[in-house]
């Protein structure tokens, strides 16, 4: 694949490889509220298509992501104007200890370092990280319980950066 020509082309190539992780849950483009809770929660509740998938089965929880760009640097390579975007990809689980959800969790966010890895929709991995000792793919930044959505769950912030070549724009 070749690298995008824009911002919201690398979005799109990063929202499409984390929507195709099964059971990866509820994917947005970007952060999401509400009015109240009861919305907020809503926004992020996921039944598996495949109950079979993990030990939650066929019951409704939270389970969601949201994608933000934290960061852009410019960059002249070869002449040509390279965007370097850092990411946030924020996720949140119904904490369930019968269930060892965290173990759920921690699969899940493997599944989703492993798909990115092996793309090439974002300018990854022969522009990014391709020196041994480079930083490459989706780094997790943090990882622990929070309240979300008035209830306990399982969260992890991940990072990852990519790459586009800039279109001149006219003002």
């Amino acid at each position: 694949m070749t690298t995008p020509t824009t911002l919201a082309a690398s979005r799109s190539a990063l929202l499409a490889l984390l929507r195709a992780v099964p059971a990866v849950g509820v994917v947005h483009a970007c952060e999401r509220y509400a009015d109240g809770e009861i919305g907020f929660k809503q926004s992020y509740l996921y039944t598996h298509a495949d109950p079979a998938m993990d030990a939650f089965a066929a019951t409704p929880h939270i389970r969601g992501w949201y994608v933000r760009r934290t960061a852009t640097s410019e960059v002249n390579a070869n002449g040509r104007i390279l965007n370097e975007h850092t990411w946030l990809v924020r996720g949140y689980l119904a904490f369930q200890t019968a269930i060892e959800s965290e173990l759920i969790f921690d699969d899940l966010v493997e599944r989703m370092r492993d798909t990115v890895r092996v793309d090439g929709s974002l300018g990854l991995p022969g522009l990014l990280g391709s020196g041994v000792a480079q930083e490459r793919g989706v780094q997790v930044a943090s990882a622990g319980p929070v309240i979300f959505a008035g209830l306990l769950c399982h969260s992890a912030a991940l990072e990852l950066k990519t790459r586009n070549w800039a279109e001149w724009r006219k003002p």
